[in-house]
C-alpha cells in the first residue's frame, strides 16, 4: 500500500495536470485545426535526434544525446510549479517524511510528467524502424532513444527534489529587509500613474513565483533576434521562418502581457477602490503599456527595413498597418471567450506572416 505522502503528491500532480489541460484546451483545438500538419510531422521527428545521434560513433554522438536528454527536460522545469506549488513546499517541509518517502513521491510524479514524452518517442520511433534509412542503426537508435528518455526522466526527477527543499523566502529577504522607521515624517503623496504602475503592475510580475516578467523579457529577446536578421536573411526559407517567428511572438508578446494585465487589474480592483484615485486611468495606462514591447518590435522591423526600401512598398506599408492594428485589437476590445481570443492570434499570426512574406516580391 502507497504511503499517505506519496499518495497525496500523486493526486496533487493529477490536479496540476487536468488544470492545465483545461487551460490548453481551447488553444489545442485551434492549433490542431490550423497547423495539424505541423503537429503530426513533429510527432513523427521526436525521436530523430537519439536515434541519429546514437547511429553515430565517437563523443560527438554522446555528446549529441546528454543534450537532446537535457533539452527534453526543460518542460520539466517550466511545469514543477503546478506539479508542487510554493505553499504546498512550505507545508510539506513541516511533516515528518522519510527522505527516501520524499525520493519516491519524486520518481513516482516525474513519471507521470514523462509518460507522455515516452509515449511519444515510443510512435516516432516506430515510424523511423519502419522507415529504415540508410543512417540507421536500429538497435542502437533504439537504445540511444531509451538512455535520452531516461536522461529527462532523472533530471525532472532532481528538480522535484531541489523544488520540495526550496528555502522559504523570507529567509532569503530577511537580510534585503530595511529596519522599519522609528518615526514617520507626514508626506503629501501625489498619486501618478507610472509610479503606481511600476509599483502595482511591473514589479509583482517579477515576484515570488510570477513568470510573467520574465517570459515577456524572453519573447522579447527573441523577437529582436528573428526581427534583426529578417531584413539582413537571403530569399528563401530562413526569411520566410524569420517572419513567421517575429510575426508570431510580436503577437503573443502583446497577447500574453495584456492578458498578465487584466488578471492584476482584477486582483487590484477591491484593493484599490478606496483609494483617493482614478482607477479607470490607472488601468488604461496599464494596459496601453502591455503594447510597448510588440511596438518596439516593429520599430527594429521598419529600421531595419529602411535600407531596403521595403516600406515603399505596398506591401510593407500593408505590414506596418495591420502589425499596428494586431496589438490594438488585443488590447482594446473589452472582454474574450479564450477560444475566440485564441483564433484571433492564430489570424493575426497567419495575416502578418503572409503579407511579411511578400515584403520583397
Amino acid at each position: 500500500m502507497a504511503h499517505a505522502y506519496v499518495t497525496f503528491r500523486r493526486r496533487l500532480a493529477i490536479h496540476a495536470f487536468r488544470r492545465f489541460a483545461a487551460s490548453l484546451k481551447s488553444s489545442a483545438e485551434i492549433l490542431l485545426l490550423v497547423f495539424a500538419q505541423v503537429v503530426l510531422g513533429l510527432f513523427a521527428l521526436a525521436a530523430l535526434p537519439p536515434m541519429y545521434a546514437a547511429s553515430q560513433a565517437g563523443l560527438p554522438a554522446i555528446g549529441l544525446l546528454l543534450a537532446h536528454g537535457l533539452a527534453m527536460a526543460l518542460p520539466a522545469l517550466l511545469v514543477r510549479k503546478r506539479v508542487l506549488p510554493l505553499d504546498v513546499v512550505y507545508w510539506l517541509r513541516r511533516l515528518p517524511v522519510p527522505p527516501s518517502t520524499r525520493l519516491a513521491a519524486d520518481a513516482q510524479v516525474a513519471a507521470m510528467m514523462v509518460g507522455p514524452l515516452a509515449l511519444l518517442y515510443a510512435v516516432s520511433a516506430a515510424i523511423w524502424l519502419w522507415q529504415r534509412p540508410d543512417w540507421l542503426l536500429p538497435v542502437r537508435g533504439v537504445l540511444g532513444t531509451l538512455f535520452s528518455l531516461l536522461l529527462s526522466y532523472a533530471c525532472t526527477v532532481a528538480l522535484l527534489w531541489l523544488r520540495a527543499r526550496r528555502a522559504p523566502a523570507s529567509a532569503r529577504w530577511q537580510r534585503r529587509l530595511a529596519p522599519p522607521p522609528l518615526r514617520y515624517a507626514a508626506r503629501q503623496w501625489r498619486w501618478r500613474v507610472p509610479m503606481l504602475w511600476h509599483r502595482l503592475f511591473w514589479l509583482p510580475f517579477w515576484r515570488n513565483e510570477n513568470m510573467v516578467g520574465r517570459q515577456q523579457s524572453l519573447m522579447l529577446a527573441a523577437a529582436v533576434g528573428s526581427a534583426l536578421p529578417w531584413m539582413q536573411a537571403p530569399p528563401g526559407i530562413a526569411r520566410a521562418l524569420l517572419a513567421l517567428a517575429t510575426s508570431a511572438l510580436m503577437v503573443l508578446l502583446t497577447d500574453r502581457g495584456d492578458k498578465a494585465v487584466r488578471e492584476q487589474i482584477g486582483a487590484l480592483r477591491p484593493l484599490i477602490a478606496a483609494w483617493p484615485l482614478q482607477a479607470r486611468a490607472l488601468e488604461l495606462a496599464a494596459r496601453a503599456f502591455a503594447l510597448l514591447p510588440a511596438l518596439l518590435v516593429l520599430a527594429i522591423v521598419f529600421a531595419g527595413g529602411l535600407p531596403h526600401g521595403v516600406w515603399t512598398r505596398p506591401a510593407g506599408r500593408v505590414y506596418l498597418l495591420l502589425g499596428c492594428v494586431a496589438q490594438l485589437l488585443l488590447v482594446a476590445i473589452p472582454r474574450f471567450t479564450p477560444r475566440a481570443r485564441v483564433g484571433l492570434v492564430v489570424v493575426q499570426i497567419l495575416v502578418l506572416t503572409a503579407v511579411g512574406s511578400e515584403l520583397w516580391q
